[in-house]
């Protein structure tokens, strides 16, 4: 059985307790992180402020979608530069290696038909292995 020392729980509780009463008697001050320049005095400077936030805002996402378009065809055209050379090096390797049949070029007739006695025979004498071991089984009864 496993026994915790009160030590290291109490320890805990101290720096954990500790930890929180600093965060409640340290007055937290943050700062936005966009600057807003000099707060308007009239709603009509608001507006216009806000209009203009806006369009530079249209416009920074506009240049930055012209960016990714200009990105996204300059990757197409590689990818297309890509396949055009794969699809030459696959014809000239094609002129180069001439396809045989594989049962022609590298089986012969006389090899195949030893493989199939040998096969025969492998098989005939673990039927027979077999068939011992149960009659000496069944003798032992």
């Amino acid at each position: 059985m496993i026994h915790t020392t009160l030590r290291s729980n109490v320890g805990f509780s101290r720096i954990f307790v500790t930890a929180i009463l600093l965060l409640l008697a340290v007055p937290l001050r943050t700062i936005a992180g966009v600057a807003v320049g000099s707060i308007p005095t009239n709603a009509a400077e608001a507006e216009q402020r806000r209009l203009i936030l806006f369009n530079d805002a249209e416009l920074s996402l506009q240049r930055k979608l012209e960016v990714g378009k200009e990105r996204y065809k300059q990757r197409q055209v590689d990818r297309a530069k890509a396949i055009e050379a794969m699809s030459a090096e696959l014809t000239a390797r094609q002129k180069v290696v001439v396809f045989q049949p594989a049962a022609a070029s590298y089986v012969n007739k006389e090899d195949a038909d030893t493989s199939s006695w040998l096969l025969l025979g492998v098989a005939a004498l673990g039927v027979g292995f077999l068939s011992l071991r149960y009659y000496r089984s069944r003798q032992n009864r």
